[in-house]
C-alpha cells in the first residue's frame, strides 16, 4: 500500500470454528468506556450522548452507580454502545474491475466510482472483479475477485469521538491498511465466520479459507487469543502469520519475502503479457495482481501460478493496453499463508510481428508466392524482406528494405529449400525501434 500504517496491534480473537447457525450470531458489542469529568451526571451525559433521556438507568445500574447525579472525577462508565448516539462515517468506493454489486436492504445495484458507501450495504466482487473502498481517515479496504464484505459498523460515537469500524467477511480476501488512531475506545475489525481481527493502525490481510482463517501481518503487531473476546495475548511481530480451523490456532509462521521479478517483465511488447517469477525458497505458489496505480488501489487482474519443475514459474495476461502498470508478487507457503509483496512498474507497448504461411499460384507459365505478415501495436512502419537460400540464412537471395506493405510477391522462384524472415522498423513518438521476425522455412518442389 502506498500508505505506511503506523504500528499498531492486531488482536485476532474467536478463532474457533463455529457452526452454521452460531456463525450467524452477532459478537457481543464491547462497552465504551468514558472517563467522568468534572461536572458530569448521569442524566446530564444521557441528554447529550444517549439516545433517550431515560438510558441514563441502564448505564446507572450497569455501572452500580448509586446516585446518579454524583459521580467522581476520574473514575470510568462502561456504556452499552447501543445506547450512545453516533454520527454516519464517511466512506466511498475509489475504484473498482469487473463485476462489483453493492447491496442495499435487499436490492443490488452496480458499483461506481465515487459511490457513497454506509452500514448495512454488502460489497462483492465477482470472477475476476476487484474493488477497493477507502474511509474519510484515509483506512483503505481492497477485496480481490469472489469476495463477499458486510459494512457492519461506520459511525463514531459522540461521547468519546471514537470510531467504529466494523466489516464482516464472509468469503474471499481483504487487505487492510488502517489509518492510525490515539483515540480510547476506537474500533477497527475485520470478522470472519471464525475470527475477529481487530486493529489500531497497522497494514494486514485476512482471509477466509474453507474451514478456517488466515492472517497475515505486513505491520503493526499481533494478540492471537481463542474465543471470542480480544484479550490481547503474547504479541506475534510483524511479518508472520497464523491459521485458525476447528483444530485451535497454530503458532505463527514467518511470511516468505516478497519475490524478485524475471528477466524482461517491466517492457512488455508481445501479444501476451507475460511475468516470470524468480523462484523462493519455501514457496508452493505465487500470486500477481496488476494495477493501475503504485498504490494497488485499482486493481485489475490477478494470476495464481504453482510451482513446478520449470527453472522459472510463468503467469500471462492478455487484453492489456498500452500504457504504464504495476505488477505485485506474493509468494505462498504450503500453508496458504501468503508473503510480502515487491512491486513493480512495466510498460506495455504492443508492438508484435508475425508471419503466415505463404501462398502460391500459377498465372500461365508463372509461379506466384504471396509472403504475408502482420503486424500490431501503434506507431508507423516500414519493412524488410529477406529470402534466404539455406537453412540458416546465410545467403539471402531477395534483400527488399523500405515495404510499406505487409506482403511481398515473387515469381518463379527455383526448387529448393529456403528461408525467410521480415524485419520492421516502428517510428513513434520520435523514437525509431526495430523488430525481427523469427526465421521461417519454405520448401519449393519441382
Amino acid at each position: 500500500m502506498t500508505r505506511a500504517a503506523g504500528a499498531g496491534v492486531l488482536f485476532l480473537a474467536g478463532l474457533m470454528l463455529a457452526s452454521a447457525a452460531n456463525a450467524q450470531t452477532a459478537a457481543p458489542e464491547p462497552p465504551v468506556a468514558y472517563v467522568v469529568k468534572p461536572g458530569d451526571t448521569l442524566i446530564g451525559l444521557a441528554s447529550r450522548y444517549m439516545n433517550r433521556p431515560g438510558d441514563y438507568r441502564a448505564v446507572q445500574k450497569a455501572n452500580r452507580v448509586a446516585q446518579p447525579t454524583r459521580l467522581r472525577p476520574g473514575s470510568q462508565l462502561n456504556i452499552d454502545p447501543n445506547l450512545l448516539k453516533s454520527t454516519p462515517i464517511a466512506a466511498s468506493l475509489s475504484a473498482f474491475t469487473g463485476p462489483v454489486t453493492v447491496e442495499t436492504n435487499g436490492q443490488r445495484a452496480p458499483a461506481r466510482v465515487g459511490m457513497p458507501l454506509s452500514e448495512g450495504q454488502v460489497i462483492s466482487t465477482g470472477p475476476g472483479a476487484f474493488a477497493t473502498f477507502e474511509l474519510e481517515d484515509a483506512s483503505r479496504v481492497t477485496l480481490p475477485s469472489n469476495t463477499r464484505v458486510r459494512i457492519s459498523k461506520l459511525r463514531q460515537v459522540m461521547i468519546n469521538n471514537a470510531p467504529q469500524r466494523v466489516f464482516q467477511l464472509d468469503q474471499g480476501k481483504s487487505t487492510i491498511s488502517a489509518t492510525p488512531t490515539e483515540t480510547p475506545g476506537a474500533r477497527f475489525e475485520v470478522r470472519t465466520p471464525v475470527s475477529v481481527s481487530a486493529v489500531r493502525g497497522t497494514e494486514f490481510r485476512v482471509g477466509v479459507n474453507g474451514d478456517g482463517a488466515q492472517t497475515e501481518v505486513l505491520k503493526g503487531a499481533v494478540g492471537v487469543d481463542a474465543g471470542q473476546v480480544a484479550t490481547g495475548g503474547p504479541p506475534v511481530a510483524a511479518g508472520f502469520g497464523v491459521s485458525a480451523s476447528a483444530s485451535g490456532v497454530g503458532g505463527p509462521v514467518e511470511l516468505l519475502p516478497g519475490p524478485k521479478m524475471g528477466p524482461g517483465g517491466q517492457t512488455q511488447n508481445e501479444a501476451i503479457v507475460r511475468f516470470t517469477v524468480e523462484p523462493v525458497p519455501g514457496a508452493a505458489a505465487y500470486r500477481l495482481l496488476l494495477a493501475r496505480d503504485a498504490g494497488f488501489v485499482d486493481i485489475f487482474a490477478e494470476a495464481r501460478t504453482q510451482t513446478t519443475t520449470r527453472e522459472r514459474p510463468t503467469a500471462d495476461f492478455s487484453q492489456l493496453e498500452n500504457g504504464t502498470y504495476f505488477v505485485r508478487l506474493t509468494a505462498i507457503d504450503p500453508g496458504g499463508l501468503e508473503g510480502f509483496p515487491s512491486d513493480y512498474s512495466f510498460d506495455r507497448d504492443l508492438n508484435t510481428l508475425e508471419a503466415g504461411a505463404p501462398s502460391d499460384s500459377r498465372e500461365g507459365k508463372h509461379r506466384k508466392f504471396l509472403f504475408r505478415w502482420s503486424a500490431a501495436g501503434d506507431g508507423v512502419r516500414n519493412y524488410r524482406f529477406q529470402l534466404f537460400s539455406d537453412a540458416e540464412a546465410k545467403v539471402a537471395v531477395v534483400d527488399q528494405p523500405g515495404l510499406t506493405e505487409p506482403q511481398l510477391t515473387l515469381t518463379d522462384l527455383p526448387p529448393g529449400s529456403y528461408s525467410w524472415r521480415v524485419a520492421a522498423v516502428r517510428f513513434k513518438d520520435g523514437a525509431v525501434t526495430e523488430k525481427v521476425g523469427t526465421l521461417q522455412q519454405l520448401q519449393i518442389g519441382k
